[in-house]
């Protein structure tokens, strides 16, 4: 595994993310025009929010393979972004803002899963490759001096850590039944969206 610095992840390949994210928001401005059509406003924003990550992780993953270097996702229950590793811990990437912090639109909830999405043993992303070995030092106290522990990895060569992430609605949002939107990653990119899923049940567009 290749040893970056932080200064060298900032620098790597800036300007081929550049030409990325102009190709992703191409994309992503495209599908708003498409579901602008639907009547249904929170429907089409959980579409839109879940066609919208898989668009910046497939750009993440493009940034690693053309850098050689190592990417993780960092997720909350309403937020995400990505970060790179140096060789020795998770970086943020502070000049690359499409890969940084974005937050979900108000009372909109991410859910990931990973139990029912297992490969096969020998396409298992070791977590303990990218923990350093005196995480179990770090008590709750000293919670902003804690390591960066992704819960999703992009290895450089083109792998990914399976999963699924659902997008939702902390509430029902005037909504009779729960819709939900999944975005599934099995071992490489593009990432699959599907959806929507009402009451547990997917339906595929019409």
């Amino acid at each position: 595994m290749t040893s970056y610095s932080s200064n060298q992840l900032k620098r790597n390949g800036f300007t081929l993310i550049e030409v990325l994210v102009v190709i992703v928001v191409v994309g992503l401005m495209a599908a708003a025009i498409q579901f602008s059509f639907n009547s249904n406003k929170s429907e089409s924003e959980l579409q839109q929010e879940s066609v919208r990550f898989a668009g910046i992780f497939d750009l993440a993953a493009q940034y690693g393979l053309l850098n050689n270097i190592e990417l993780g996702l960092v997720l909350d229950k309403s937020s995400y972004h990505f970060v790179g590793y140096n060789g020795t811990q998770w970086v943020e990437l502070d000049d690359i803002a499409a890969l940084g912090l974005y937050q979900l639109p108000d009372q909109m909830t991410l859910t990931i899963v990973y139990d029912d999405l297992v490969p096969e043993a020998s396409s298992l992303i070791s977590r303990e490759l990218f923990i350093p070995d005196d995480e179990d030092d770090f008590t709750l106290d000293n919670e902003e001096e804690k390591p960066i522990i992704p819960q999703v990895y992009i290895l450089s060569g083109g792998d990914i850590t399976p999963f699924k992430l659902t997008f939702g609605w902390e509430i029902t949002n005037g909504l009779d039944e729960e819709i939900t939107y999944d975005v599934i990653g099995k071992y490489t990119t593009p990432l699959t969206v599907q959806g929507p899923v009402i009451d547990g049940v997917y339906y595929e567009p019409e």
